[in-house]
């Protein structure tokens, strides 16, 4: 690795460059501490190998077996209160640490939800899940428990109305990933019915391999012309 590419890769990598900078001058400062954080690190680490296995395989049985339908119907725009409410429960009943809960409502946004119900559901996931109301009830009292939680739930849905109304969808992919952006349009004017007549297993993947140039609109064999000059324009314009 030359010196140009380790230029390039610290200037497409500002977060881990000065996460590496800022360990080396704690190494150069006191060992001990270093070494202190590395243990936090692996426990971390650790936790996370434990973890994401299991996120993972959710994320791709709900790309796989849950339609963009079933998804628009329960946490996307049009779902209203109903939506609102499975976004509570959802979060409610998970299991896990905060960060597990960010590759899950990823897959669900680019799925359909609608931002305010991904917001429902992270804030839930950090406040109110049920195994740490049962804990708090026990340090805290039952009545603390329940008051802030009859407090926190509407703030949850406040706070997840107005960072839908101050933030897009089309915001948050753009800036995870060009490529996640330019996927994300073309699986809009997919039929989203994974009928796998492309040969791929769902309407998600095949916009994936259509946005990397492995295939071109022709692949899906339920589109019409219309559809398939404007998923070639989406690619035009994306390489502008």
């Amino acid at each position: 690795m030359n010196l140009k590419m380790i230029k390039g890769w610290m200037k497409d990598n500002k977060e881990a460059t000065v996460t590496i900078f800022a360990y080396l001058c704690v190494l150069i400062y006191s060992p001990s501490l270093f070494l202190d954080s590395l243990r936090i690190i692996s426990f971390y680490f650790i936790e996370m190998l434990e973890i994401l296995p299991a996120i993972f395989i959710i994320m791709g049985l709900v790309e796989v077996w849950v339609s963009r339908e079933t998804i628009l119907g329960i946490f996307g725009k049009g779902a209203g209160i109903k939506g609102r409410f499975a976004s509570v429960l959802v979060g409610s009943f998970s299991a896990g640490p905060i960060y597990a809960a960010f590759p899950v409502c990823y897959t669900l946004l680019k799925k359909g939800s609608a931002v305010y119900n991904i917001v429902i559901i992270l804030s839930a996931w950090a406040v109110v899940k049920v195994p740490m109301l049962i804990v708090e009830a026990q340090f805290m009292g039952l009545s603390f428990m329940g008051i802030r939680y009859i407090y926190t739930v509407p703030a949850i849905i406040l706070i997840g109305i107005i960072t839908g109304k101050v933030i897009s969808k089309e915001y948050i992919v753009k800036n995870s990933n060009k490529e996640g952006l330019l996927v994300e349009k073309i699986n809009q004017v997919l039929p989203g019915n994974n009928c796998r007549a492309c040969g791929y297993k769902s309407c998600r993947y095949s916009a994936e391999k259509i946005a990397e140039g492995d295939e071109s609109p022709n692949v899906c064999v339920s589109l019409d012309e219309k559809a398939k000059n404007s998923i070639e324009e989406l690619i035009e314009n994306s390489l502008q």
